[in-house]
């Protein structure tokens, strides 16, 4: 692997973001998600069905979106894409992070796309 990441490759506009939940005054708890890192990246359509991550299999994983590295991401987070082509909203949710050279250079994030 490459110690670093070529910016060319980076060509996705991406935002992560991460449930928050909120309680009004009355008690009731609302759920929405909020912006919590842009950056630049790239977005591949996955190579098959099923990926293996740490010794086990993820079935159904469509993409993979590999980033510059950062230490505050989890799977609980997804990924939005506003496509500038076609005009949509896209959203990918993390199922697994991967740092594929073991140092701190990019993240393959294993993930899920779903629609609304």
């Amino acid at each position: 692997m490459s110690d670093t990441i070529r910016a060319g490759r980076l060509l996705h506009d991406l935002i992560i973001e991460a449930k928050t939940t909120a309680v009004d005054a009355n008690g009731n708890r609302t759920e929405s998600w909020t912006t919590h890192l842009a950056c630049w990246g790239s977005i591949e359509a996955g190579r098959g069905r099923e990926f293996w991550s740490a010794k086990s299999v993820i079935a159904d994983l469509s993409h993979t979106v590999m980033i510059r590295y950062v230490d505050t991401l989890n799977e609980a987070m997804r990924v939005r894409y506003n496509d500038p082509k076609s005009g949509k909203t896209r959203y990918f949710n993390i199922r697994s992070i991967a740092s594929p050279d073991e140092r701190t250079h990019m993240l393959i994030l294993l993930c899920t796309e779903v629609s609304f």
